[in-house]
């Protein structure tokens, strides 16, 4: 049976490898455009958002060192191969920014005035005409 499961885990990892080695070819290729990532609906940035990303990299790179660490055996008092405990402020704190997210997200559109185009600056006025010459037979050119 463990077989199996180990054969399962590889298949699963070259699974998401693939999936994730597709999506960084797309990102590269531009078929996916990262551009906007940080944008709201009128164009401009979103702080809940930068905050939505910066808190889930920091606690999945976090995540991901204390797996390897686990793994390493670098922790002698914890059996090997186990997932670590996650503590119940980390994820609060990532539930309240994905709130603070989610609510933004709501509040921006439910007022259809937010999400209207910032406002462009205004184009600078036409150069002025120069003024007309009469011509020695009266004619004004």
């Amino acid at each position: 049976m463990t077989g199996v499961m180990i054969l399962c885990g590889y298949v699963a990892c070259g699974f998401l490898g693939l999936l994730a080695f597709t999506i960084l070819l797309w990102i590269w290729r531009g078929k996916i455009d990262l551009t906007t990532l940080l944008n709201e609906g009128n164009g401009q940035a979103s702080m809940s958002r930068f905050q939505l990303l910066i808190f889930t990299f920091v606690v999945a790179l976090s995540l991901f060192e204390l797996v390897e660490k686990r793994s390493s055996g670098d922790f002698p008092d914890v059996p090997h191969g186990t997932f670590p405990d996650i503590p119940q402020g980390v994820l609060t704190l990532l539930g309240i920014s994905a709130s603070t997210y989610a609510v933004g997200k709501g509040i921006s559109y439910s007022q259809p005035s937010l999400l209207a185009q910032a406002p462009t600056p205004p184009s600078p006025p036409p150069p002025p005409t120069p003024p007309a010459t009469p011509t020695g037979d009266g004619v004004v050119n």
